[in-house]
């Protein structure tokens, strides 16, 4: 089951426009939330602040801040280009937030900080069926791994095997920041009263570039249908006497290719990049 590699972090860049000033920028996961820190130095070598970035935990959520603190004690005023004076901000989104800080002494220093957020939360369930059962395989990519999953029947695994009950499967899944998503499938168990057979299928390079190949062996095709992860058909091809067949020009997403045999009905999941 495929599942999305860590996403790479970014980190907060400071910019010299009066004054001398450098930053040494760390970004680090605690509890899985995703934090830079780090400090600001004039001219002379002189701390004058040190800052902690929050970035966000769900890719709809409102939650990053910027928290600084006055190292020398001094008395220093903060102008944001969003057009407030506090020192912190708090409740913000992705974005680029910059900061004028001024001193009595009429030092000036500026500085930019970049609030991130994890990738959009998404899945699919796609339906494997077989003589007398259904098997339920779930992809999941974005937030932050690892996940958790709660399934209508009660089931708390990431896929679901041998479901011989139609009806709709429901499953909640949440991300290590606790960003919950959930999907749903209908299984009909007149669809999955098909002979299994042994054929074999395969997507060719999975992840993709949105260009790739279908094959399979053992198999009657007949053909193939691609829908992306919100359900809606992208692709259909007809396919008669060939082992193989051709896909392009897929955006970035999770798709599902539904391949129509003589015997029955296969499904296999890949990801465009």
């Amino acid at each position: 089951m495929f599942q999305k590699s860590k996403r790479n972090k970014m980190k907060t860049t400071v910019r010299n426009i009066i004054a001398g000033l450098f930053l040494g920028a760390t970004t680090f996961s605690a509890q899985a939330e995703e934090i830079t820190t780090g400090a600001i130095v004039n001219t002379n070598n002189q701390e004058i602040v040190s800052y902690t970035v929050h970035h966000l935990s769900c890719a709809s959520s409102n939650d990053g801040s910027i928290d600084i603190e006055v190292v020398d004690g001094a008395n220093y005023f903060f102008s944001w280009d969003n057009g407030t004076n506090g020192q912190d901000l708090n409740n913000l989104t992705p974005g680029t937030y910059r900061v004028k800080i001024e001193n009595n002494g009429g030092e000036v220093l500026f500085a930019s900080f970049e609030i991130t957020a994890p990738e959009v939360l998404q899945g699919m369930i796609s339906q494997t069926e077989f003589n007398t059962s259904v098997n339920l395989d779930l992809l999941v990519q974005g937030g932050t791994a690892p996940y958790s999953y709660s399934w209508s029947n009660g089931e708390t695994n990431e896929d679901v095997f041998g479901v011989t009950t139609e009806g709709v499967y429901e499953v909640n899944v949440t991300d290590a920041n606790g960003c919950q998503l959930n999907i749903g499938t209908y299984v009909a168990m007149e669809a999955a009263s098909i002979e299994e057979v042994t054929s074999t299928f395969e997507v060719y390079p999975n992840p993709n570039n949105g260009n790739g190949t279908i094959t399979w062996n053992n198999a009657e095709v007949t053909d193939i249908t691609i829908m992306n992860s919100a359900g809606q058909l992208v692709s259909s091809q007809e396919v008669s006497n060939a082992t193989s067949a051709n896909f392009n020009g897929l955006t970035p997403g999770m798709y599902i290719a539904k391949i129509q045999t003589a015997e029955n009905a296969q499904t296999l999941q890949f990801i465009v990049q």
